[in-house]
């Protein structure tokens, strides 16, 4: 027997309590419950065994944010059914397609690999032209972020509250922020890394390497291990992480449903 209920204050510690089984696995879900619930649905699918599977939708980001996960087809079938309409990113594992697809036929799919390191596993690239990032470099954000035209566009302000939410390294060449990589979100247990960019006019120089060698550095005096995501065929950003350490442990799929953005 199994039923579906929405996340709330009656039920929400059993499901974190669930979730922390697998922290890894369930970070995203696990954060945005513990310290974003004004932002943060999420529909749970239990059986006698426990938690099932659950879709949770996330509408603080510039785009809404959709995870469903589990591992049962019959369960995703029950839980897309509470998945927005339209506009949105989905996060998914690969097997789930069919079932997306069938709801969303406009949709498009992108392949992700899930790394991940260890503490005690990395090597980490030093620098001087390295720094940490404060709220006084949103200009510099602003500007390296103008050559990126694919993603929304953001306010300077909107670029200060960023980075005093984030934990982000920009290595800077002749006091020109070149590449930066951060951190957008933090347990005990993982630390997840996103947001590496490189000026294109300044890419293959080692830059991406320096600064996320240097996040990943912070993450690992912190938390146990460090993770990422990148597109499963950007073949030159996997060699940059496989140097500093980060394996493939998973797949997830990226499913764009009218956004027109790409991971």
């Amino acid at each position: 027997m199994s039923r579906v209920e929405i996340v709330s204050e009656r039920n929400r510690e059993f499901v974190l309590e669930q979730l922390r089984v697998d922290p890894v696995r369930h970070v995203f879900a696990d954060f945005d419950l513990r310290h974003d619930k004004e932002h943060t649905t999420a529909y749970v699918l239990f059986r006698e065994r426990g938690l099932d599977g659950y879709i949770l939708t996330y509408t603080r980001a510039d785009v809404t944010s959709v995870i469903l996960e589990t591992d049962r087809a019959e369960t995703a079938q029950k839980l897309i059914k509470h998945a927005p309409k339209d506009h949105f990113i989905m996060h998914a594992p690969p097997d789930l397609w069919k079932i997306v697809v069938n709801k969303y036929p406009q949709a498009k799919r992108y392949i992700e690999n899930w790394m991940l390191v260890k503490k005690g596993e990395a090597n980490y690239f030093t620098s001087t032209l390295v720094r940490r990032l404060t709220k006084e470099d949103a200009m510099q954000i602003s500007i390296l972020l103008q050559t990126r035209t694919e993603r929304p566009k953001k306010t300077l302000e909107d670029y200060v509250e960023w980075l005093a939410r984030m934990k982000m390294y920009g290595v800077f060449i002749n006091g020109r922020l070149a590449s930066y990589a951060g951190s957008f979100l933090q347990t005990p247990e993982i630390w997840m890394i996103g947001g590496v960019y490189t000026h294109p006019e300044l890419r293959n120089n080692g830059y991406s390497t320096l600064a996320t060698s240097a996040i990943t550095e912070e993450s690992l005096r912190n938390a146990m291990a460090a993770a990422l995501f990148v597109r499963s065929d950007n073949f030159p950003a996997m060699r940059v992480y496989e140097k500093i350490g980060y394996r493939k442990i998973d797949q997830k799929m990226w499913v764009d449903v009218e956004t027109g953005l790409r991971p």
